[in-house]
């Protein structure tokens, strides 16, 4: 390989400046960019956040009227927004000395927050110890013993969440800790994507806030079935009765009949019906009798003799269309 001379080296030198130090033949691409920014994670599309905000829209209606009916006092729960943020500017957002619930919600994800604001917890347990709401002008620190109160609030907001998402998923939520030490806050990572449901929760006249936090990677997996309206993992069993529905019935008592039949008699006829006169019914061996359940036609069923006592065996259940 020959070497250059000075002269040759110095035409080089010249030749590259005159071209503005580009590479002859080189082409220059624009690339267009898309800023990230990691401080304000956006995982959701439009589509996915309208599903979401239906679901806890629905939720919002839910709640409010099983607390009315449980606090016995007009109630309201509207959902405010729909944000994501990081879980650093969650708990940044929320006032002290509010009550954090870590839940469970299997199989959506196992650490989700349920926050729920200091007068909120005080007009609940005024209500639930048989006070009344007040202006909750002044509230005080969350005890041990209003925790314990509350809880049955909490369960009924987690039994509403259900109902909420039963059309897409079928959650088994638990609680596992209820708090208001800001210490006790930190079962996320601080820079871990969130999404927030904020509520303004009314009892009353009073009016205070509620909202629900939970990890964006946990709804990631389900974005598919929320656009689509599919049912995730959500088993309807309708043969078999829910156990603890069937518990709760247990001691109503209902008032039950069988009709084996039906005649007419003339008004003169039953006048002068006596203690031991006989009325004959249009049946025979194969006719069935109707098995009443308070004042309603249920079943069909024949009667017949179990052991040495009358008894009736249900065929089948009475159509709405033929009941009277």
């Amino acid at each position: 390989m020959d070497a250059l001379n000075q002269d040759e080296i110095n035409a080089l030198l010249e030749t590259f400046a005159a071209t503005g130090g580009q590479e002859s033949g080189s082409k220059t691409v624009d690339k267009q960019v898309k800023i990230y920014d990691f401080a304000r994670p956006d995982k959701f599309s439009k589509d996915h956040l309208r599903a979401l905000n239906s679901i806890n829209m629905k939720h919002g209606v839910l709640f409010a009227a099983a607390m009315g009916a449980a606090l016995r006092v007009q109630a309201r729960a509207d959902l405010l927004a729909l944000d994501q943020l990081t879980y650093r500017e969650y708990c940044a957002s929320v006032p002290e000395n509010t009550l954090f619930v870590e839940v469970d919600l299997k199989p959506l994800t196992s650490t989700a927050v349920f926050e729920f604001n200091p007068l909120l917890v005080s007009i609940w347990v005024d209500l639930l110890a048989g006070g009344v709401a007040g202006t909750g002008s002044s509230v005080g620190s969350i005890s041990d013993i209003d925790k314990a109160i509350v809880k049955s609030m909490v369960e009924l907001v987690l039994r509403q969440y259900i109902e909420a998402w039963g059309c897409c998923l079928a959650l088994k939520p638990s609680i596992v800790s209820m708090s208001t030490e800001s210490s006790m806050r930190q079962i996320l990572l601080p820079s871990e994507a969130v999404l927030i449901s904020g509520y303004e929760v009314s009892v009353g006249e009073t009016v205070s806030m509620m909202s629900i936090c939970l990890p964006a990677s946990a709804i990631e997996p389900v974005l598919p079935a929320l656009t689509m309206g599919r049912t995730l993992n959500a088993v309807h069993n309708y043969d078999a009765a829910d156990p603890a529905l069937v518990k709760s019935f247990e001691g109503v008592l209902l008032d039950c009949k069988a009709v084996l039949g039906r005649t007419s008699l003339s008004f003169g006829e039953l006048a002068d019906l006596e203690v031991g006169d006989l009325i004959k019914l249009p049946m025979n061996e194969q006719s069935t009798a109707e098995f009443w359940v308070g004042n309603v036609a249920a079943f069909r069923v024949s009667p017949g003799v179990a052991g040495n006592k009358v008894a009736i065996k249900i065929e089948n259940l009475i159509d709405i269309t033929e009941r009277q």
